[in-house]
């Protein structure tokens, strides 16, 4: 993968390779260098792995070259049965390094989402169709995660055949801490409900969307938390004058500390595959309240264990207010979201379906 840096991806890879070494199968990671922009998650130390500073974002074309060249021969030495590229970067370079050296492994390629709309300018998002339209040709079977994902990408021409196998990200289970205490150390009152966000603080998240909700709700308490600019910086006009007092920003988090301290959890992007941060606020027995964008439908059920907004603010404020001004709502719904993350996303889960795919890889290029 491109860059081992904090987030859904990395979480997932951790997963996985625990998941295949303790089922015998032997795993070899490569990655990137984080950007200084981005935190990198220090248990890549538990990971037997290789970095290749080239294969990161951000990099000159020269150095992009020699990773290149370095896959290539990391490829020869390790002589593996799968290549499992991950990422739009690796996922180009990892690609033509197989073909080109080639490996009679079999090459799978794992969308954990896609950049096909929102993240960058048009002519960049045709560019990018049209990579992944080409290295389709030598692209022996994908790994997905989510429906609406797949669906995107059907569209789009990138995936044609049965060569595809929906996959879920594994979430592992973590013991939720004492709520007041949880709260104290976050300087939050015991008594407001609070309402919380857990992620890379980047546009298509839209944190925007939480802050126009919270003009609109003093009462209640937002809780913002993870990597990225200052929200104060990049959203001014939300905290002038008085503006902004029920919002609290905070840095770097970990899930057991910030879902041990809210009430609900909020999902406000413009796109996503299945996110990971509700189903970690799930396990907090936690209702999450999310717009209805990318497979995020797929990782909750809208009424029961929480609530799928439009991306007009009114939808999103009323959702808040329903659970705000419901305790027993928020119980219950809390309840049936944690069984649902428990028995869906557990790591076991996840890496066995993971396996079938590499399985159905394996015949796919035997035939």
């Amino acid at each position: 993968m491109s860059r081992f840096n904090v987030g859904g991806t990395s979480q997932w890879l951790i997963q996985l390779s625990s998941g295949l070494t303790a089922q015998g199968i032997e795993n070899h990671l490569i990655i990137g260098d984080c950007p200084a922009s981005e935190r990198e998650d220090v248990r890549i130390a538990d990971i037997d792995h290789l970095r290749l500073r080239g294969l990161g974002p951000k990099t000159s074309p020269i150095s992009t070259f020699k990773a290149l060249l370095e896959l290539r021969t990391a490829i020869k030495k390790f002589n593996p049965d799968i290549i499992n590229t991950h990422t739009s970067k690796a996922g180009v370079i990892g690609r033509l390094a197989s073909k080109t050296v080639r490996s009679q492994a079999a090459i799978i390629h794992t969308y954990h989402g896609h950049v096909l709309s929102g993240y960058f300018s048009k002519p960049l998002e045709f560019a990018i169709k049209s990579i992944e339209k080409i290295l389709g040709a030598f692209t022996d079977y994908y790994l997905v995660s989510g429906e609406k994902v797949l669906e995107d990408i059907r569209k789009a021409g990138i995936i044609r055949g049965s060569n595809v196998l929906n996959i879920w990200p594994a979430v592992p289970h973590y013991e939720v801490s004492n709520r007041n205490e949880a709260r104290k150390k976050l300087g939050i009152s015991p008594e407001t409900v609070v309402v919380g966000w857990l992620g890379r603080k980047v546009p298509i998240k839209r944190i925007d969307r939480i802050l126009d909700a919270a003009s609109q709700l003093p009462d209640v308490t937002f809780l913002i938390a993870g990597d990225g600019e200052n929200i104060r910086k990049s959203f001014p006009e939300y905290f002038a004058g008085d503006k902004g007092a029920n919002v609290i920003e905070h840095g770097f988090s970990t899930p057991k500390e910030i879902w041990s301290a809210s009430d609900i959890a909020i999902l406000t992007s413009d796109n996503e595959a299945m996110p990971i941060s509700p189903i970690e606020a799930a396990i907090a027995s936690l209702p999450v309240i999310a717009i209805d964008a990318g497979a995020t439908r797929e990782v909750m059920m809208d009424g029961i264990t929480g609530i799928l907004c439009t991306k007009d603010s009114v939808s999103l404020v009323q959702a808040i207010k329903s659970l705000a001004r419901d305790p027993k709502l928020r119980a219950t719904m809390g309840s049936a979201a944690r069984k649902l993350a428990l028995s869906k996303f557990s790591p076991a889960s996840s890496v066995q379906r993971q396996i079938e795919g590499y399985q159905a890889a394996l015949k796919a290029i035997r035939r």
